[in-house]
């Protein structure tokens, strides 16, 4: 599977742009809300690199993860052609579905789905195109 994105937690969405761009990225989605997730989102790319900033809301179930690693990245996001069987053969592997796949506004509405392993960490899936075909960014 192709790298989509690296999730990076950040107490503070501007001071983070900022940041990037100082190492050179550029803003490819504008910071906006995320009810599922109860979080601000903004992507940024840097040649082929592409970083998903999130700020998590006081209430949102990822703030206990920033207080735990304060700015750091957290996930690798996955396309995968058959969302579905990639995550059957993840958990085959031992990977555990830990949020049942949704659709991601800040993702044009793509499924995507969240799970753990013990030696990798949380990984997200995120379906190679919707259903009009088109690839996904």
């Amino acid at each position: 599977m192709q790298v989509h994105h690296i999730g990076y937690l950040v107490k503070r969405i501007g001071d983070a742009e900022e940041s990037l761009k100082v190492l050179g990225y550029s803003e490819e989605r504008a910071a906006e809300y995320d009810p599922i997730r109860d979080a601000v989102l903004s992507f940024w790319v840097n040649g082929s690199t592409r970083v998903e900033l999130v700020e998590p809301a006081a209430e949102s179930p990822l703030r206990p993860l920033l207080a735990r690693y304060k700015n750091s990245p957290y996930h690798i996001c996955y396309i995968a052609d058959d969302i579905e069987k990639e995550q059957q053969r993840l958990e085959q592997a031992g990977y555990v579905m830990f949020r049942e796949p949704e659709k991601a506004p800040c993702l044009e509405g793509k499924s995507v789905v969240f799970l753990m392993s013990p030696g990798a960490g949380m990984v997200e899936l995120v379906e190679a195109s919707d259903p009009t075909g088109k690839e996904a960014e």
